[in-house]
């Protein structure tokens, strides 16, 4: 999987190439569940085995990455308000701007032809609170963007721990910790009308998974190694592990959240730690092509919905094709859209939002690893 390579700066902890291999392996594996979702409403003859539902797990790991990498750039932040509202508006260039233009044009299908994206007239009924990611327990209308709730929510969490000096930033997290835990007590039985899902996404289970990923990101920073090899080796086995688990027992992963963050967050905790762990110690980095998907992950995840239900409907149909190539198509398409919105959507989008804040800024991590 990884190729040996001297790194370009191993005093610089923030430019960690593994990361974007692990960012493509976790699109790639969200891209194969929906992609086998489509299957099952379009045809009988579907070939994506049924495995492929371990997809879900992809959103685990992008979560723990988000929880690594946000330690990783903020680390450095003085505690001042003007560093964490820097951070804020960082972050805030990262995800809106990109989402919004998947927005609109999912917007624009949705208003003259539902049918092809799968929604009935008039389900979404929450559009203003879909637009700027508001918490609602109403069907979104890009579907992927619940991801970017617990995103947004976790930049909120880390903007508060910046302003506090970084010997009290471990015992902010652990408050935090607590909160969701006696919380979640409250929340998960009550009703909705007592339990916003604002409130209830702020003590969510999945939140653990930005927690995991900061604690291997503390590790990194400030502990000398902690054997990378076995800890990703044995990553990756329990990674393997939780896959079998979880398609032989027909866990179903809605009745607790839990189960996914003990059977995919956690062991991916361990393989991000054991991948950034071996690149930095002994140049082991992921070959480039796969450095290239991670890059575009974003524009990847939040395109892809889109264009399987536009392609797949249209060639689904067509009967003389058979389900393989159907497939192959649809992937292959969508990931290509995917890559080249990176380079002349999000990227520009990107540099002109996050350029209106001026030259100077506190993010070391640059943007491929933000």
């Amino acid at each position: 999987m990884c190729e040996r390579a001297i790194p370009d700066s191993r005093d610089d902890p923030t430019r960690v190439v593994n990361v974007q291999g692990l960012r493509a392996l976790a699109v790639l594996l969200v891209m194969f569940l929906h992609l086998r979702d489509l299957e099952r409403v379009y045809r009988a003859d579907a070939v994506l085995p049924g495995w492929a539902d371990i997809g879900h797990s992809g959103v685990d790991l992008f979560f723990v990455i988000s929880g690594f990498i946000m330690v990783l750039i903020g680390h450095a932040y003085p505690a001042t308000r003007g560093a964490a509202g820097r951070f804020l508006y960082h972050r805030w260039a990262r995800i809106y701007p990109t989402y919004w233009f998947w927005f609109l044009l999912t917007l624009a299908f949705y208003l003259s032809a539902p049918a092809w994206l799968r929604f009935e007239a008039g389900q979404v009924t929450h559009l203003v609170e879909s637009f700027f990611l508001i918490p609602t327990w109403t069907p979104q209308l890009v579907p992927v963007s619940w991801t970017l709730k617990y995103e947004l929510y976790f930049y909120l969490i880390f903007s508060l721990v910046i302003l506090v000096p970084a010997r009290r930033r471990i015992l902010l997290l652990l408050v935090w910790a607590g909160y969701m835990l006696i919380g979640q007590q409250f929340c998960y039985d009550a009703p909705d009308v007592l339990c916003h899902k604002s409130l209830f996404l702020t003590m969510h289970p999945l939140a653990f998974e930005f927690l995991f990923g900061a604690v291997v990101a503390g590790i990194y920073l400030y502990r000398r190694s902690l054997h990378p090899r076995f800890i990703f080796i044995l990553g990756s086995c329990l990674l393997v592990g939780s896959f079998v688990i979880y398609i032989r027992s027909g866990v179903n992963l809605d009745d607790n959240s839990w189960y996914r963050v003990l059977l995919f967050g956690f062991p991916s905790a361990l393989l991000l730690y054991g991948c950034v762990e071996l690149e930095r110690q002994q140049g082991l980095r992921v070959p480039a092509w796969v450095v290239v998907i991670g890059n575009a992950s974003y524009s990847i995840y939040l395109s892809h919905f889109l264009l399987f239900d536009l392609l797949y409907g249209r060639l689904a149909t067509l009967s003389v094709l058979p389900a393989a190539l159907v497939a192959g198509i649809v992937f292959t398409l969508s990931l290509g859209v995917g890559l080249m919105a990176y380079r002349w959507v999000e990227r520009p989008l990107l540099h002109l939002s996050r350029g209106c804040f001026g030259s100077a800024r506190y993010d070391p991590a640059g943007q491929k690893a933000a």
